[in-house]
């Protein structure tokens, strides 16, 4: 029995990262990008902007406080793209790992992921990329 519940507490915690992501597109006016909180799924704090005109896509993170960080996935050791999930993103190409909050996880990347402003008001995220 107690391997049974030490087997479900490690298949909850790997499930953590299974946890689907929401992509948004919008449309870079003024320089910012804009979306609603709304598109926030149940149980993830994690948006993906993606657009055309930008090179790297950006992950908007959700904190406990309601507050927004907003990283480019790019990553900072040879700027090959990252993968996100929900507790962090990876870099296929030689394996660096970032938290959500942007520091760097596991090397050979040293520097944190780039950041950009953000600002809320109401359901409104406004990502200043320009």
């Amino acid at each position: 029995m107690c391997a049974s519940i030490v087997g479900l507490t490690i298949l909850a915690s790997s499930l953590d990262s299974c946890t689907p992501l929401k992509y948004v597109s919008g449309e870079i006016n003024k320089g910012a990008v804009k979306f609603s909180a709304n598109n926030f799924i149940e149980n993830s704090k994690l948006v993906i902007i993606r657009n055309n005109t930008l090179e790297y896509d950006i992950a908007v993170v959700k904190g406990s406080d309601n507050s927004y960080r907003a990283l480019e996935l790019k990553c900072t050791h040879q700027d090959n793209a990252l993968v996100a999930n929900a507790t962090g993103f990876q870099c296929n190409l030689h394996g660096s790992t970032f938290a959500l909050d942007g520091t760097v996880v596991t090397s050979p990347a040293t520097s944190s992921l780039k950041e950009y402003r953000v600002s809320a008001v109401g359901d409104l995220i406004e990502v200043f990329v320009k």
